[in-house]
Order: C-alpha cells, then structure tokens, then sequence
C-alpha cells in the first residue's frame, strides 16, 4: 500500500515584522530553508492567531506535499522550490483586514520552466475568518457576481492591451470569477488569473485591480 508523506511544519522565525492594527506578521522558514519562506501572526487574542496561522501552515503543508508525492510516486525530480509572500491590512469600516499573497514555485528535471502559481488568503482580523467572495457580493461591496465580471473583463481588457499581452480567444466573456483574490493597502479588489488561465505562460500570472 502506498504511503502518502504528511508533513510535519517546523518553525524558524526571521525578524522581518509588518504590522496589521494590533497584529505583528514575522517571515518564517520552513526547516530553515531560506527558499522556503511564510507568514507567521502574532496576537494578543491567541485563539484568532491559531486560526490564521492554521490557514497559512495548511496551504504551505499543500505545497509541500504536492512535491513529495510527485517526486514519490511520479518519479519527478525536484531541482527548486520556492515560496515567497506578500502582505496587506487595512480597514473596511469596522472591519480590519488581513490580505496574504502567497507565490509558489517548483521546477521538476526536464521541465520547460517552473510552475508558479499564487494563492491568495483573506482574513477578518476581529474574528480569523476567512473572507471568500460572497464578502464582495453578499455582504462587502453588494454587487452582484456579473457586475463583478464585467469589470474585471473590462480591467482584464485594459491591463492586456497597455502590457500588450495576448489573451486566448475564448478567454472572455469569463465563465467564472477566479478564485483568488485580494485587498491592496489602498483596499482595491485584485483577482489573479494564473498562467495559462486566460493567456499564454510568457503573460505571467496576471493581477488584475479592479478599481484602478
């Protein structure tokens, strides 16, 4: 029977701090290794900070279980892997939000290229909740998932036309929102299209803002 590798999370802090209101985030390595890096949150209510340090540790465990069955069971060597992250808070009325950006790479022998995608994790710091997209719809902006659409396609028009990157010809009208999202510093909605979702590879992941 095959065994599957869990993945065990072991923790060396890096003082690189940012601060989110009552919030300190600090950079992590995971078993040290400088390549692999995430964010670790420190507060004062430390039932909130096991919540979303559970989310962060969990999508890093994913990632990193993702290459040990590959190169278990799928005989792929790995030659890299890499993870780096991005930050941003702010506060929507009563509402302080956590937005973590988180860029994973891994480069198998005999592949073209490395494949990076980036995950995105939203926070309510008040509660440790993630925030999906119904925040933007049910609760947050109140718009409606087409109205949302068709300014991201009308973004998405925009940002390809000023990088003049090439879009697939079925890329719009878009079927479906993309799953990740996020708040900048200045609280503009960003989506991510990850490569080859809605354009070649050489477009990069694409980052959208919405309401630039």
């Amino acid at each position: 029977m095959r065994k599957i590798l869990f993945v065990a999370l072991f923790v060396m802090i890096v003082i690189v701090q940012n601060f989110c209101g009552a919030a300190t985030i600090e950079e992590a390595r995971f078993n040290g290794d400088e390549k692999l890096v995430y964010p670790v949150v420190h507060m004062a209510d430390v039932e909130i900070e096991k919540k979303i340090n559970s989310k962060i540790q969990e999508e890093l465990s994913s990632f990193i279980k993702g290459i040990h069955y590959a190169a278990q069971y799928e005989n792929h060597k790995v030659l890299d892997a890499r993870t780096s992250y991005e930050v941003a808070c702010n506060g929507a009325g009563n509402t302080v939000i956590l937005s973590i950006v988180m860029t994973e790479s891994r480069y198998f022998e005999g592949a073209a290229h490395p494949a990076t995608w980036q995950h995105t994790l939203n926070f309510n710091m008040s509660s440790g909740n993630r925030m999906g997209l119904d925040y933007l719809t049910d609760v947050g902006e109140g718009v409606s998932v087409e109205e949302l659409k068709s300014r991201l396609e009308r973004k998405l028009r925009e940002h390809a036309e000023r990088k003049g990157l090439y879009l697939f010809s079925d890329a719009l009208p878009l079927k479906n929102l993309p799953e990740n999202f996020y708040w900048d510093s200045n609280l503009h909605v960003h989506f991510i299209f990850q490569h080859y979702e809605v354009a070649p590879y050489a477009a990069g992941i694409i980052d959208v803002d919405i309401d630039a």
